[in-house]
């Protein structure tokens, strides 16, 4: 109880309205660095789900204006994206790169991006999939999970994490280590034997880490409305790193990913070149799927078209898989407190996780839940007690709440969406609400204000005394 009493103090007190900023991209995204970390004298091979040797990886590409992929790769992705909502353990990911292919060549989300990506697999058309790496050429996309999931693959861990630093842009970072396995030709690559043999137990790896956005509401010249399309390519962040790993060590791989106002159009789009980004993105739908390739990797599977001369996709994750490996329970929100004052929204929320909360941020815009128009959003302010490593580093607080305010505007509803991640950087959102159910009260009478003053003075009274009391050790949750 000792961080909602603190966060009802706060509100109390809450009387200047937070500046909000749009989201936009500002700055060009931080490349990522990669350094060895530790070298790990043992390290036992993960269990994935399925009994598979890793994540596979499907790259789907499609578009809104071509007929086959309406009726094909569309509902299949769909189909993958409920197995997905279904299963904590994650088997598998899912990157869909939409296309100009087929009259009249106006798929909204088709980037010069996503078509580089279709260029280097060189299909014939789409719709296309792309599992592993292009170990598997196919349009039966779920069957080709499976065979790819069974595999033999460089063994390795993959994990990566996502937050959002309230100011338009979303940090992420990529851990993979490298199990080892010793020399171990495949004799469907005949070509990757000599360079296995000069390395040893050695994983030439690169890494991508694709921002997908799900359930893209975007127009579909081929049904002649709004649909919604899952999982769509938004960007790269940063370029791919690539290095070495040897038996038992580790690299981190840091990125920065701003939020995008712009789309470069392809040529071949109905409209190329550079334009605002329509549908744009809501944040809350923003996520990184981190995909490994083998560099020494070109197997080739038993389907009639496998991709020759490409690395190999070799494990995927995104922060929902992450956080199952890890045994550790999504973030959630408990419980959303509103309450108005001077005629702006404030928010209070009770987080529940027992890592704590190390950063939060409100999305929010005046139009609709499913608003494709720009967010804005600001950090909110934590509440609670402090959660600190040996060192006496504090990353996160227990019993933690977040405070913030929306400013209201006049005739308008408010709806907004919480985004935040816990103390071992477990990303997860709420859904999005209507604030009061869309109604804001209006400012109170001047005269209330002197009233007011008195009485916050007594609150900020005894909140001071109650702060002693609520910096001792965090002990567990209000939920216990």
């Amino acid at each position: 109880m000792k961080g909602r009493f603190s966060a009802l103090c706060m509100v109390a007190v809450m009387l200047l309205t937070m500046v909000a900023a749009p989201l936009a991209a500002s700055g060009e995204p931080m490349q990522e660095t990669t350094r060895i970390i530790e070298e790990v004298s043992t390290v036992s091979p993960r269990e994935y789900p399925n009994g598979w040797t890793h994540r596979p990886v499907v790259e789907v590409f499609t578009s809104l204006s071509c007929s086959p992929c309406m009726s094909n790769s569309e509902p299949q992705v769909h189909a993958m994206q409920e197995m997905l909502a279904q299963d904590d353990s994650q088997p598998f990911t899912v990157v869909t790169f939409h296309q100009t292919n087929s009259a009249p060549n106006d798929d909204p989300t088709a980037s010069q991006e996503a078509k580089d990506r279709y260029g280097y697999y060189s299909p014939i058309g789409t719709p296309d999939g792309e599992i592993d790496g292009g170990y598997i050429q196919s349009q039966d996309l779920y069957s080709s999970i499976e065979e790819a999931g069974g595999r033999d693959v460089a063994p390795t861990t993959l994990n990566v994490t996502q937050t959002y630093n309230g100011e338009g842009s979303f940090i992420l970072t990529a851990t993979l280590t490298y199990i080892g396995e010793g020399f171990n030709p495949d004799p469907t690559d005949p070509a990757g034997w000599i360079p296995d043999a000069l390395d040893g137990d050695v994983l030439d790896y690169e890494i991508q880490l694709f921002m997908i956005e799900h359930d893209v509401y975007a127009y579909s010249s081929y049904v002649d409305s709004l649909v919604v399309t899952p999982m769509v390519y938004r960007g790269n962040a940063g370029t791919p790193a690539t290095g070495s790993l040897g038996a038992g060590e580790e690299t981190s791989v840091m990125a920065e990913w701003a939020i995008p106002t712009e789309i470069t159009h392809p040529d071949g789009h109905n409209t190329p070149g550079v334009h605002p980004l329509d549908p744009m993105i809501i944040p809350g739908n923003i996520e990184v799927v981190a995909v490994v390739y083998d560099q020494n990797d070109e197997a080739k599977s038993s389907s009639p078209n496998p991709k020759q001369g490409l690395i190999r996709a070799i494990n995927s994750a995104t922060p929902r898989s992450t956080a199952y490996d890890a045994e550790n329970e999504m973030p959630t929100v408990a419980m959303v407190e509103e309450t108005t004052s001077n005629g702006n929204a404030n928010i209070m929320a009770f987080f529940d996780d027992e890592d704590g909360i190390g950063t939060a941020s409100v999305f929010y815009n005046y139009e609709s839940a499913n608003y494709t128009g720009e967010w804005f959003s600001q950090n909110l302010e934590i509440q609670g007690s402090e959660i600190c490593d040996e060192q006496g580093v504090c990353y996160a607080y227990g019993d933690a709440t977040g405070i913030g305010s929306i400013p209201a505007v006049e005739g308008k509803a408010i709806f907004y969406q919480l985004a935040f991640a816990d103390g071992k950087q477990n990303y997860n959102t709420h859904e999005v609400q209507a604030f009061a159910g869309g109604s804001i009260v209006a400012p109170a009478a001047a005269g209330f204000n002197f009233v007011l003053i008195g009485a916050i003075s007594l609150i900020v009274l005894a909140c001071g005394a109650f702060t002693i009391w609520a910096r001792m050790p965090y002990t567990g949750t209000y939920f216990d």
